[in-house]
């Protein structure tokens, strides 16, 4: 015995095994790295082959890939619920193997590479939330909301430095004056994108706020809702009420959720939201422009003929499609996208990929509801990735550059959170709250 008289000798750390996640003290210096570039990727200036130039994001996160691997030998990689994690990685395998008959070896090969930091996005996120508690991990979700909505409000107050950072655009320019006629990111891009990398976070921050009295979680997720209904993005707040009528339809709720009354705040929060919409019509004489403009058939003839060539270049190609990223035969129609996700894939991979990546997009929800009877605040992430998925129905947000790799990232945030509240669950006295449902774990 060695040591003070009485005491026995610490045991030493056993040689074998693998120490299995970061230790909850520990600050999480990586996660807040990435959490700031994913807000700004600002893009810089430096030519690279195939891809064009990089950004900020892109720098952090092939920084954080080495640490993946150094981390290695020490710990396993955390990829959340194995079903979810073989989901997300089927579109980049998909992408990888139509480099094989893409029409265009570059663009197949860009697509596969933001797939691949996509997946390294959402393994650096799990791996920094491993034994995080779960108002934790709800605390980096808020802080990710204000970083990502503090931008685009200094863009729509014209403050210098936040202007529109769109390559090729001229400040006279329709496209570019565009962005102040609702709230829109200077880098993001335009608003129909900073509405999806904000949407998927609101129904966490406001469910985590309302059953736990945590005024900064509600704080966060209304101003982050009230900047989703600011960018006047017609397919996000639609995925909102289709969505949220289809969840209260169809689901029900799991015993031992919290029973808070609602209808005073959603009253409330409805008036807000009618407010700031109002203001911004009054106050900025081109929201009042756009408004109107958005009232032309125009928008919805110019979609429909989108969506003809796009329906006429399947049937050209309908078993393999045109490859990831590729631009159908250089059809300048369809150069940019075709606003709808799911129609894109099939115009990448052909019918039976087309579909298969589709479905699995379409069914992430599902992992999530799965998973609501261990713990309640797995509702409130489903119908947020269900938003989601239903927005992708009426833009191609998933398929930017920069936003499919928020949303792997989001995606990890909100498996994070899942993974806290389930263990805090299966550790809670019988009653408490997030308790599942026949110790299950």
């Amino acid at each position: 015995m060695t040591g003070a008289v009485g005491t026995l000798p610490r045991a030493a750390p056993p040689r074998t095994g693998r120490y299995r996640g970061l230790r909850p003290d520990r600050p999480r210096i990586a996660l807040t790295l990435l959490l700031l570039a994913a807000a700004m990727p600002v893009r810089l200036p430096v030519r690279v082959p195939v891809v064009g130039s990089v950004s900020v994001l892109d720098l952090v996160l092939i920084a954080l890939l080495g640490t993946l691997y150094l981390d290695l030998p020490w710990r396993r990689l955390s990829w959340g619920p194995r079903p979810l994690a073989i989901a997300l990685l089927i579109p980049p395998a998909v992408s990888a193997l139509s480099m094989l008959w893409t029409q265009d070896r570059n663009a197949t090969l860009r697509s596969t590479i933001v797939y691949a930091e996509a997946v390294i996005a959402y393994l650096i996120v799990l791996r920094e939330l491993e034994g995080l508690s779960a108002a934790r991990v709800v605390a980096f979700v808020r802080r990710y909301a204000w970083l990502v909505t503090l931008p685009a409000v200094l863009l729509l107050l014209h403050v210098p430095g936040f202007g529109p950072e769109e390559r090729g655009l001229s400040p006279t320019s329709g496209d570019y004056l565009s962005y102040y006629s609702r709230l829109s990111h200077p880098v993001l891009g335009r608003s129909n994108n900073l509405a999806t990398a904000l949407a998927i976070l609101v129904p966490a921050l406001l469910y985590w706020g309302h059953t736990r009295r945590d005024r900064r979680a509600t704080t966060a997720g209304l101003i982050a809702l009230t900047a989703v209904v600011l960018t006047l993005s017609r397919g996000v707040l639609v995925a909102f009420a289709v969505g949220g009528l289809g969840y209260l339809l169809l689901l029900r709720r799991p015993p031992g959720s919290p029973r808070r009354p609602v209808l005073g705040k959603v009253i409330a929060a409805t008036l807000g939201l009618a407010a700031a919409a109002a203001a911004l019509y009054e106050l900025n004489p081109d929201t009042r422009e756009f408004f109107l403009g958005r009232l032309s058939p125009a928008n919805v003839t110019r979609r429909a003929d989108l969506y003809s060539a796009a329906f006429q270049k399947i049937a050209e190609h309908p078993l393999l499609g045109y490859g990831g990223g590729a631009v159908p035969d250089g059809d300048r129609s369809l150069l940019v996208d075709v606003h709808n996700t799911y129609l894109q894939q099939l115009l990448y991979y052909g019918l039976p990929l087309g579909m298969l990546v589709g479905a699995v997009i379409a069914a992430l929800p599902i992992f999530f509801v799965a998973r609501r009877w261990r713990a309640p605040v797995a509702g409130a992430v489903a119908y947020a990735v269900l938003v989601e998925a239903i927005s992708f129905a009426f833009e191609s947000s998933f398929e930017g550059t920069v936003l499919r790799v928020i949303f792997y990232l989001a995606l990890g945030l909100l498996v994070g959170l899942v993974r806290a509240a389930e263990t805090e669950a299966a550790d809670a006295p019988p009653g408490g709250p997030e308790q599942p449902v026949g110790g299950a774990r």
